[in-house]
């Protein structure tokens, strides 16, 4: 049976050329990295250019691209690397509290260290309020933290902004970029990032492999968080080539086809808004489609609840909200950041475009959906006047 994928924040399938990139060193060019022999050559080779390709796609010289395990490791390095385990308040971190939980998490457990938290208020539209990023900076804040697009309402945030704003105060900002890359154009240095990560999962590459972007400067202040080979300063550990050479090319694609992409998305997006407008009558969107990617389309869809909703859908993948989350029966904190009213909350679907989606397979699964929602609200009410 075909299932109609429309989850692509959550992960998004490997791309034939990004696979094809990666077999061969799964095969014949298996050595390690850090060996000295020919096999190990090669290898390093592979590794050094696909550094090449991240920094491309980042604007970065690819010295300053370290490899992870993904965006969560790189957020860890980041953020945890910025604090000895000795450091107490008044020094100080500022979060968003609309970021991915691999960040929270982080300042939770600063928190827990005796680090002073501070969470930066976000505008009803998802964007981080500017003036109380600034109010909240002063010459003990050591870092803050923001995903530059949101993964459930896909918000794009301020981030030059943002940058100058803590440099201003002598902070240093660092930025989720798991959502970002691949979506919109990024420039480390235009923008004044300090650390950015991301997931090759996110961009057609395959899972289990990132990239964290340290500015020289930042480097040196940070200390790593796992010890052991010493493979990088910061990163220790063999180097996985086959997913490292499938980050490479996942990136080349995307910066070679990110305008294409995006053309192609926003026309999806007006389809999926034709069907939903016409199939459901007075549906809202969670945040403001005007400053989000077009990938992102966050909806509520009146009577039924969101998680009913996903769990029957047989042929038709999307999800409620980010997937590091799926488990928990609580509104979404996203959305009850922004001011969401919980039932609304509770009654909200995340659907997450992809170029490789046919506008005839989106039309058949947001139908598929609807469909599903008026049986929900059927049954609930014992009505489906939302629904057509």
């Amino acid at each position: 049976m075909n299932i109609i994928y429309l989850d692509n924040c959550a992960t998004t399938r490997v791309d034939e050329e990004v696979l094809d990139a990666m077999l061969p060193y799964l095969r014949e060019d298996f050595g390690n990295p850090s060996s000295p022999h020919v096999l190990g050559k090669r290898a390093r080779r592979a590794v050094d250019l696909a550094a090449a390709s991240v920094g491309e796609l980042l604007g970065a010289d690819p010295s300053t691209i370290v490899f992870t395990s993904g965006a969560t490791e790189s957020n860890n390095i980041a953020l945890l690397g910025l604090f000895e385990h000795e450091d107490r308040a008044p020094v100080n971190a500022v979060f968003c509290p609309t970021d991915h939980k691999s960040s929270l998490s982080i300042g939770s457990a600063l928190a827990a260290r005796g680090v002073d938290t501070r969470t930066m208020a976000v505008r009803e539209d998802g964007q981080a309020d500017l003036a109380d990023l600034r109010a909240k900076l002063d010459a003990h804040t050591r870092v803050a933290t923001a995903a530059w697009v949101n993964s459930e309402i896909g918000t794009i945030q301020p981030i030059a902004q943002m940058a100058a704003l803590c440099h201003e105060a002598g902070a240093l900002l660092h930025v989720d970029g798991a959502q970002a890359a691949g979506r919109i154009p990024i420039d480390v240095n235009a923008e004044g990032i300090d650390t950015l990560s991301l997931s090759a999962h996110k961009v057609h590459g395959p899972k289990g492999v990132g990239a964290l972007y340290a500015r020289r400067e930042v480097r040196r202040r940070l200390r790593p968080v796992m010890y052991g080979g010493g493979q990088h300063e910061l990163r220790s550990g063999t180097i996985p080539t086959h997913l490292v050479v499938g980050l490479g090319a996942a990136c080349r694609l995307a910066q070679r086809r990110l305008n294409d992409n995006w053309t192609a998305i926003t026309r999806l997006r007006e389809v999926a808004l034709k069907v939903l407008t016409d199939r459901v009558p007075g549906f809202r969107f969670n945040g403001d489609p005007n400053i989000s990617v077009p990938h992102v389309l966050n909806v509520v869809l009146p009577g039924v609840r969101g998680e009913s909703l996903v769990a029957g859908l047989h042929r038709v993948a999307l999800s409620t909200g980010s997937a590091c989350n799926s488990d928990s029966q609580e509104p979404s904190y996203v959305l009850t950041a922004i001011g969401v009213a919980a039932d609304d909350a509770n009654s909200s679907v995340r659907i997450c475009l992809s170029p490789q989606l046919s506008e005839e397979d989106l039309v058949t699964g947001l139908e598929l959906v609807c469909e599903r929602a008026r049986g929900l609200a059927e049954v609930v009410t014992g009505a489906s006047t939302h629904y057509r």
